[in-house]
């Protein structure tokens, strides 16, 4: 089911929520897959770092380079609903840097800009 799961999230172009994925290994294997067991294996990826989590959109994305432990800064497109994926530490660093100067623990950063893509703006 794993397997099924992470092929139907990498075969996605933009995020995917858990009942598109659902959806997607159902039809793949002739019967209903349940959204909540889908949801606990995007839970698994994302704490493994196999899958990105959208969260202004409840939508998951596969990771591209899993081996790298950013804290991802997604630009989404409202039109189209792309996701595009950047790295800036200097920008996420001073983020978790001012939640510990708050006095919180274990600070994981979460940024998601929203706008309009090149594509759908040309």
């Amino acid at each position: 089911m794993r397997a099924d799961v992470f092929e139907a999230l990498a075969a996605q172009d933009r995020p995917a929520s858990a009942y598109d994925i659902a959806e997607a290994v159902g039809n793949r294997r002739g019967k209903r897959v349940a959204a909540n067991s889908v949801y606990r294996i995007l839970d698994l990826f994302v704490r493994t770092n196999l899958a990105n989590r959208v969260e202004s959109a409840n939508a998951y994305l596969a990771n591209t380079h899993p081996g790298c432990r950013h804290d991802c800064i997604f630009l989404i497109c409202d039109d189209c609903g792309q996701a595009t994926h950047i790295d800036d530490d200097a920008l996420t660093g001073a983020l978790r840097r001012a939640g510990e100067a708050a006095g919180f623990t274990d600070v994981r950063p979460v940024v998601e800009l929203r706008g309009i893509c090149q594509e759908c703006s040309a």
